[in-house]
């Protein structure tokens, strides 16, 4: 893996989110190490739980290529524009 759990996580999180909002807080939570048959490229998910007109709350996941959780993450971002 080239990237960081927690870049990758970010990433996913910050791009659901939207251009025109900064982090105000984010949460990791890791999951149990994947197997060496696990190995692969990690997929990123992530989604938008709620919004108000100043906040938005989103979730995201890593998995192994196997379907294992590696981590999850959940933040809250300020709207700036």
């Amino acid at each position: 893996m080239t990237a960081s759990t927690a870049s990758l996580l970010e990433t996913a999180l910050c791009e659901i989110a939207g251009p025109a909002t900064l982090p105000t807080s984010i949460t990791i939570d890791y999951g149990a190490l994947a197997h060496a048959d696990a190995l692969g490229p990690p997929a990123a998910k992530a989604w938008v739980e709620r919004s108000t007109r100043s906040l938005v709350f989103a979730q995201a996941e890593l998995r192994a290529a196997d379907g294992a959780l590696v981590a999850a993450a959940s933040a809250v971002f300020r709207r700036v524009a």
